[in-house]
């Protein structure tokens, strides 16, 4: 039902390009990590967007809001919202997703999580005269680092992929690779 795919060195690309994010900050780790209570983050980055039968990927601006609670320095739980969009020669595609998300860290002294979510996704098409709205069931699946940077604060770079099933519709993947702001 859902399918994501990565041509050529696509996947090696993208976890190289968080490496490179990742890897400078872990070697750092100047301020403890510390989990409690309310957290909220946003984040913007690149994005690519395909489908079953599509013809080529599409890239785009992307970009995530993200909101919950902690229930311990390596669970916490919360609500994700992604999007990407493409707008070219009058024609736009916004693709969306509202997850119920669960972030985990596998050492509870280190930024680095994982992260697991199900939920909505919407994809909006207008193209005049065509346009419409497509809605189904969504998947993200991610990985990121919270790189302290203040005591409550930390910069995130990340990589999310998210699989589509809507109705009238092929499956879909989106890719989004960026950096976010995150606060604990």
């Amino acid at each position: 039902m859902f399918s994501l795919v990565l041509r050529g060195g696509h996947a090696v690309l993208l976890a190289g390009v968080i490496g490179l994010g990742v890897a400078p900050l872990a070697a750092q780790e100047p301020r403890p990590q510390t989990r409690q209570g309310f957290w909220i983050g946003f984040g913007f980055g690149v994005g690519s967007f395909g489908c079953q039968g599509c013809e080529h990927r599409l890239t785009g601006g992307s970009g995530y809001f993200r909101l919950g609670g902690t229930v311990s320095q390596t669970v916490l739980l919360g609500v994700e919202t992604n999007a990407w969009s493409k707008d070219e020669e009058g024609a736009s595609l916004v693709v969306t997703q509202l997850n119920s998300v669960a972030y985990l860290y596998p050492r509870s002294s280190s930024g680095f999580h994982f992260k697991v979510g199900v939920g909505l996704a919407t994809i909006d098409i207008d193209a005049a005269p065509f346009g419409g709205r497509e809605s189904g069931a969504g998947l993200l699946l991610g990985l990121g680092y919270d790189g302290r940077i203040g005591r409550n604060v930390s910069l995130v770079p990340f990589l999310n992929l998210l699989a589509a099933s809507v109705d009238g519709g092929s499956p879909s993947n989106m890719v989004q690779v960026g950096l976010g702001l995150s606060w604990h």
